[in-house]
């Protein structure tokens, strides 16, 4: 393993709140915060209530009828795929444009509830939250979704930005400018 893909993996396993961004049938671009586990190398799970507007969201672009009759043709490509950014805490960055952040872009996939799959995704949930996941997944509103991902970009500083297809931090690329 590269040196880059050594400090890719550590950045990756130190976060463990992403920023989500899903796009409505409307052609609306919602971002917000969730919780995430990593299941293997390359896909992660999230838990979230069907009351956020994300959650809608992610469930309109799961379902083949409305992605048919969206308003806006973007959707019908994008169906299925959302955008995850996670990104250095400010108060240990020294230079906010030069910030080391990992963007992935993932397909998504619904976890049926009662399943293996769903029970061994809130263990390590509850692993690494805490108790107040067994109160969540109770909750008839909070729903399971798999993210496996498909490409990405990790920026370590400024001039070190790689791109990478499939398993975050495998593989890494260097970008390079105009």
């Amino acid at each position: 393993m590269k040196p880059v893909e050594a400090q890719c993996q550590t950045f990756l396993k130190s976060r463990h709140s992403m920023m989500l961004s899903t796009l409505g049938l409307n052609g609306e671009l919602e971002t917000s915060v969730v919780p995430f586990v990593e299941l293997e190398a390359g896909v992660l799970a999230i838990l979230v209530s069907e009351l956020a507007q994300h959650t809608q969201n992610l469930f309109a672009l799961l379902s083949a009828e409305n992605i048919e009759n969206a308003e806006n043709p973007s959707i019908q490509k994008s169906a299925g795929l959302v955008a995850g950014l996670l990104v250095a805490d400010e108060a240990s960055t020294e230079q906010l444009f030069a910030r080391e952040r990992l963007s992935l872009q993932m397909r998504v996939q619904l976890v049926a509830g009662g399943t293996e799959e769903r029970s061994k995704i809130l263990r390590l949930m509850q692993a690494q939250f805490g108790e107040v996941i067994e109160v969540l997944a109770g909750l008839p509103d909070f729903h399971c979704f798999k993210l496996q991902v498909k490409s990405g970009r990790y920026v370590k500083g400024f001039g070190a930005a790689y791109a990478f297809v499939d398993c975050p931090c495998i593989g890494l690329q260097g970008i390079k400018g105009r």
